[in-house]
C-alpha cells in the first residue's frame, strides 16, 4: 500500500499548473495538491484516522470541480480512501468508497481515472467474492465489461480479458449456457490472436466452457469445432496441465461423439495426443472398447486393459468424471450390445471409485 501512495503522490506532484482562465482555479489546484500531500503525510505518520479524515475533507470540497487535473486528484483521494478502508478491515466503508468512485467517475475518458474507475471496479468484485455474493460478483463483472469492452489501455485489456472468462464461468456453473456462450464468443472475437501465456491460459479456458456449453445445448457441430480448436492450438504445448487438458479434450470429444451414435474421431493424431497424458491415454483405449461392445463381449480387452493400467487411479490424477452421458446412452440400448456396454461402464466405475 505504501508504494501505490507513493506512486500516486508521485504523479499528482508532477501535475503542472494549468493554463487556467481564472486565478481562482490556479488557487483550488494548488489548494487541492497541498490537501492531497497532507493527507499523505498524516499516512506516512500512521495516524490513519486523521488521514481518512483528511481525504474526505479534500473530497467534499472538490467533488464537483470541473478542472481535470483537479478531478484526477478527487479521484486519487477517493481511490486512496478506499484503501485506508481496507487496511482497517472496514469493508463496507471501502464498499461505499469504491460506489462513489464508480457512480461519479465511470463515464470518465481520462486515462488516469478510468485506470482507477477500473480498479475499483475489480475490487468491488473481489469483496463480492470473498463474501460468497455470486450475484454480486456477476452484477460488476457485467458493469466492468460493459464499460470497458472497447479499452485501449493495455493493463485495463488484461483484467478485461480475465473478468469476461471469470463471467463465462458463472453463467456456466448456473447453468446459463446462452450466455455463456455469448461471453466466451466475444472474449475469443477479441482476445483469440494473442500469444502470451496469461492469454493463451485464457484463450484454453473460454474455448472448454465454449465446448461444454454448446454440447449442453445439444448443438455438437459447434462443440466439436471448439474442441478441435483447442487441439489444433495446443497440441505442441510442453506445458504438463496443458497436455492433460488437450488430451481430455481429444477423449470428452470422442466420448460425446459414442454416446450421440456419431462415428467417434479415432485417429493415428488423437491417439498420440492422448498418450501424452495418463489419464487421456487411459480413456482413449477405454473408449475403443466400449465403441467396439456395440457388436461384441469386451470382456477380454477389459481385462487386459485393467491388467495395463494397474496403477491408474482417478482420485490420485485428481480427475472428476460425469458417467451420466454413458449411462444414459446404455439405457437407450437394446440386448445384447446393452449388457457388453454396461460391463464396460461397470469397469469404469470400478476404476473411478477404487
Amino acid at each position: 500500500m505504501r508504494a501505490f501512495f507513493l506512486f500516486v503522490l508521485s504523479l499528482t506532484v508532477a501535475l503542472s499548473v494549468p493554463n487556467t482562465d481564472t486565478f481562482q482555479e490556479k488557487m483550488d489546484l494548488q489548494n487541492a495538491k497541498s490537501m492531497f500531500e497532507r493527507a499523505f503525510g498524516l499516512y506516512c505518520s500512521g495516524e490513519t484516522q486523521d488521514m481518512i479524515g483528511a481525504y474526505h475533507e479534500l473530497i467534499d470540497k472538490f467533488e464537483h470541480s470541473t478542472n481535470s487535473e483537479i478531478r484526477l486528484i478527487t479521484s486519487q483521494a477517493m481511490s486512496n480512501l478506499a484503501l485506508a478502508y481496507a487496511e482497517v478491515n472496514d469493508t463496507k466503508a471501502e464498499l461505499n468508497a469504491h460506489e462513489r468512485i464508480i457512480s461519479k467517475f465511470i463515464n470518465s475518458n481520462d486515462d488516469g481515472i478510468e485506470l482507477i474507475t477500473s480498479k475499483s471496479l475489480l475490487r468491488k468484485g473481489y469483496i463480492a467474492f470473498a463474501a460468497n455474493d455470486t450475484k454480486g460478483e456477476i452484477e460488476t463483472a457485467e458493469k466492468f465489461i460493459a464499460r470497458f469492452a472497447d479499452t485501449d489501455n493495455e493493463n485495463i485489456k488484461i483484467a478485461l480479458a480475465g473478468v469476461m472468462t471469470t463471467l463465462g464461468r458463472h453463467y456456466t456453473l448456473l447453468d446459463e449456457y446462452r450466455k455463456a456462450i455469448d461471453i466466451s464468443s466475444k472474449f475469443m472475437d477479441k482476445f483469440g490472436n494473442y500469444q502470451d501465456e496469461y492469454m493463451q491460459n485464457q484463450i484454453l479456458g473460454n474455448l472448454m466452457m465454449l465446448s461444454t456449453n454448446y454440447i449442453k445445448l445439444g448443438e455438437f457441430k459447434s462443440g466439436f469445432a471448439s474442441y478441435q480448436k483447442i487441439i489444433d492450438i495446443f497440441k505442441n504445448s510442453t506445458n504438463p496441465d496443458i497436455i492433460r487438458i488437450v488430451g481430455g479434450a481429444v477423449t470428452n470429444k470422442i466420448e460425446i461423439e459414442i454416446c450421440n451414435n456419431i462415428k467417434p474421431s479415432f485417429s493415428d493424431e488423437n491417439s498420440k495426443i492422448a498418450a501424452k497424458s495418463e489419464y487421456s491415454a487411459f480413456m482413449y483405449e477405454f473408449l475403443q472398447i466400449i465403441y467396439k461392445a456395440q457388436n461384441a463381449n469386451q470382456s477380454a480387452a477389459l481385462k487386459s486393459l485393467k491388467k495395463k493400467y494397474a496403477d491408474f487411479n482417478f482420485r490420485r490424477l485428481n480427475v472428476n468424471f460425469d458417467f451420466s452421458d454413458l449411462d444414459n446412452w446404455q439405457k437407450k440400448l437394446k440386448s445384447p450390445e446393452k449388457n457388453w456396454i454396461k460391463e464396460c461402464i461397470d469397469f469404469l466405475k470400478e476404476f473411478y471409485y477404487k
